[in-house]
Formats: C-alpha cells, structure tokens, sequence
C-alpha cells in the first residue's frame, strides 16, 4: 500500500506542481498578475475544492485513526489520477508551454518532489502521510516558491539579453521602428500596419503574444536582420516604467497609442497609472519623431493639452479616427478605429494614399478583421475571442446591432479590471440588455454585475444565463438559434473552446 500511495501521490502531485508553473508562465511571471488570479472565483476554487476539504478532513482522522485515514487517502489519490489520465486523454490537461525557462523550472520542480519522496521512504517513513499531504496541500505554494528561487538567475540573464537586443538594435541606423501601445487594439493594429507595409517593405512584426521585454528582446536578437526596412513592435505593460524600457530596447520613431481603458488596473493600480505609463512611449520619441493618436479613444483625447508635458521636443502629432476608414464591408468600432491607426502610420512612412488603399483591399484576411463565419444550423459566428477589453466588447455589441435575427453573446467576466470592475461590468451589462436577446455568462465573476446593468435595459432574468461547462453552451445555442441568427464569441475560457 505504501508503494501505491506513492506512486499515485507523485502522479498528482507532479501534475499540481506543473499547473503552478503553468499559471506562473499564463501571468508571464508577473507576481501582480499572479496573485489578482485568486480574486477571480476560479483562483478561489483551487482553495475551496472539494478535494481539499477532504484531504483536511483526512489530515484531522489522522490524529484518530490513522489507518483509515491512510485507506482513504490512497483512494482519493487514486481518483485523481484516474481524472489525471482522463484530462490527459481528452487534452484538457492544463501544462506549460516548454521553452529553455520552463524546462529548467519543470526539472527543478520534480526534483525538489522526487527528493521529498526519496527522503521520506528512506529516513521518515512514520510521517509518510502528513508528509506527502501537507506537500500536496501546500504544491501550489512549493511551485511557486521553486519558480521564485529562480528569480535571481532570471533577472541577470534578462538583463543580459536585453543588453545585448539594446546594442544590436542600435547598430540598425537605418531601421524604422514603430512601437505601438495601449489598453487594447495593439495587435490589430500591428498586424494590420505589418500588411499593408509589407505592399513597399520588408517588414518584422513582433510575433503573437511577444510584446514584453523578453518578447521584444527575442526578436530582435533572432528574427531582425540588416534586410528589413520596418520593424513593428508591438508593446505590452503592467506596470509603470514598462514601456519606458520596451522603448529604450526597440527605439522606436513612430508612436502609435491604440486606445486607453480600465484593462489591467488591478497591476497598474490606477486609471492615472495606465494613462501615465501608455504615454511613456511618446516621451521615449525622438525630436524628429511622430506620434499617432486615436481621436475615438476618450481618455487619449483629454491628454491632448498634456502633449508638451509628455515630450517638449517632439514636433509632430497625428490624430486619427474611425471616420476616415470608409469601409463598405462594415466592421466593429474598434477595428475602424486600429485601421485609421496603421493607415497614418503607413502614410508617414513614405506611403500614399492609393498604395494604402490597394492595400487595404486584403484586411479581411488580416487577423481580428474578418471575424463572422457561418456556423451550425445557419447561424452567423462573430468570433472575437481572442481577447476581451471594455471597449473592444462594447464596440463588438454595437457591431452586433447591425445583424438582423435573434442576438446572442457567450462572453466570460473580464479579468484584472481591479476597483473598476464592478462598474465596467454593469456598464457592459446595459449594453447587453440593449442588443441581445439571450447572454450566457461563462464565469461566476460579476456575474450579477452584468445581470444587474442588462436588467436595467429590460432584459429578463431568464435571458441572461451562467454556464460555465461548453458542452452545455453549444447545447444551449442550439436549441434557441435556427439560420439567421447571430452568436458573438467574446474572451478567452470557455467561449474561445466553444465550437459552433
């Protein structure tokens, strides 16, 4: 039995360790963003399982009648490695990407359990159970403790890479950069602006999912050669100072600012903070350097008066917005909005307005541009579930309004909105209530924020629903649509997994 209990316990325990490492690299390493997870109610849940509550019951039989206690537990550990082999099977185990960091740490992590493991069956059998299940209990705080040991490491070899991407972009005199940030719009607007360049350059974009230090860092080492003329760099942030030093690496001319929300406030602490931080890249230009703003965007229009306080050299500013695009396919707000965006960064590149133009024709094949697809029984899919910010979900849903049929959004509750959740949700809700006929709900966060803001625009308490499994979703939308109707894909989780 000893031998079973064992195997089973390194089984899921191994399996608990790699999730922490998981979570840690999903929050790319962001200690701010790693702790707001356990605000959300599937952080909660990892401390409030059922499994849990068990093992803690298990731990106070213990003390009364160990062997039972000792049965008991090797079958619970039993049960989670049959679940274990399941999620395997089905390919919903939840594990990290591997790349050079995240094989040292996944090495780290099953020595620090296989020493563990040795030591007991070696030197302290008799504590063979608290052992492995105070480990078991406390593997998301080992995990993170493993990851944190490497923190010192981490931080010189970054320091050493970014050093390094620093002096080979220098070298680069007749590269044109164009860094590109805000809230939300980033990588459409990079995509959309690589596109229609790469009609007159050789262009580098910063890949998917690239836009940190490292990120930036990486490609410029590895992918940017003396060939290309335009390096598109998206930059991403959570904290003050972060685009300060993504623009010290990638020295950008250009400066584009997609748009400024209450995305990531719970790291960046303030609505103030985020503005201040977006506009880091405009005081990172050059004298002769350009900077282009989004006019639709509220909070980047009230920093108008505030320019000269940003960068007192830099001469020259662009507005732009959605009302220049004239698009005669039709597309969200926001989207118009990141067009207008590329295409003045394109046109002060040396570009004219026909080469945009004829350009322009091939956007629907851009990603985030062409986004309905015709799905089950006749239905219009409006997969935007790349991502979800506030005003991207609002544009979305008045996008929405233009379809005719019954409407229906699947969207979860946005994350890492801090203070300002409460009130974005409510707004989204009204929002909601005004466009849709039926809401499913995919997380338990704010729910009642977002039934609350769509019940004051009428909405039934039976129309806007909480299903968080996406088997029941699919089965919900298919027994309420039939050809016509339109389903709006929002955010990550359950929506994104969602095949209709």
């Amino acid at each position: 039995m000893i031998f079973l209990l064992s195997f089973f316990w390194y089984l899921r325990t191994a399996r608990a360790l790699l999730f922490a490492l998981y979570l840690w690299q999903l929050k790319e390493y962001h200690i701010g963003r790693f702790l707001a997870h356990f605000h959300t109610a599937k952080g909660k849940r990892l401390f409030f399982h059922p499994f849990v509550t068990a093992k803690l019951a298990l731990f106070a039989l213990w003390f009364f009648e160990p062997e039972i206690a000792f049965f008991l537990l090797l079958l619970l550990y039993l049960g989670e490695t049959v679940l274990l082999f399941r999620a395997t099977k089905t390919k919903t185990l939840l594990l990290p990407v591997l790349t050079r960091k995240t094989i040292v740490l996944v090495f780290s992590l099953l020595l620090v359990q296989s020493v563990v493991l040795a030591a007991v069956l070696l030197y302290f059998l008799n504590s063979l159970f608290l052992t492995f299940l105070l480990f078991d209990l406390l593997s998301l705080a080992i995990g993170s403790l493993v990851v944190l040991a490497w923190q010192p490491y981490t931080i010189f070899e970054r320091s050493r890479i970014l050093k390094r991407a620093t002096e080979k972009r220098k070298r680069l005199k007749n590269l044109k950069v164009v860094g590109i940030t805000g809230s939300y719009g980033k990588t459409s607007t990079k995509e959309l602006l690589a596109h229609i360049l790469a009609k007159k350059f050789v262009v580098l974009k910063t890949p998917e999912h690239r836009n940190s230090e490292m990120g930036i860092a990486h490609t410029i080492l590895y992918d940017l050669t003396d060939e290309h003329q335009v390096f598109v760099c998206e930059m991403g942030a959570y904290n003050r100072g972060g685009i300060k030093l993504l623009a010290s690496i990638a020295k950008p001319q250009i400066g584009i600012i997609t748009g400024i929300n209450e995305q990531h406030m719970a790291t960046f602490g303030s609505q103030e903070n985020i503005i201040k931080t977006k506009f880091e890249l405009v005081e990172a230009l050059p004298e002769d350097g350009t900077v282009i703003l989004n006019e639709d965007s509220e909070r980047v229009q009230n920093e108008k008066g505030n320019m000269k306080n940003y960068n007192t050299k830099l001469k020259k500013t662009i507005w732009t917005s959605s009302k220049q695009v004239d698009w005669k396919m039709g597309m969200p707000q926001h989207v118009k909005e990141n067009v207008a965006l590329a295409a003045g960064a394109a046109k002060e590149l040396g570009m004219t307005q026909q080469e945009i133009t004829e350009a322009c024709k091939g956007l629907s094949l851009v990603q985030g541009i062409n986004k309905a697809k015709r799905g089950v029984n006749g239905i219009t899919v409006i997969d935007s579930s790349y991502s979800a910010n506030p005003d991207g979900v609002i544009a979305d849903l008045e996008y929405l309004k233009s379809f005719s049929g019954k409407k229906i959004i699947v969207i979860p509750s946005l994350i890492e909105l801090g203070s300002a959740s409460w009130q974005v949700h409510v707004k989204i809700g009204r929002k909601i209530g005004e466009v849709c006929d039926l809401a499913i709900i995919t997380t338990t966060d704010e729910f009642s924020a977002l039934q609350k803001g769509a019940k004051e625009k009428g909405m039934k308490d039976d129309a806007i629903i909480l299903l968080e499994s996406k088997e029941k979703i699919v089965e919900k939308v298919k027994s309420t649509t039939k050809a016509g109707d339109v389903v709006l894909l929002e955010g990550r989780g359950p929506a994104k997994a969602v095949d209709l």
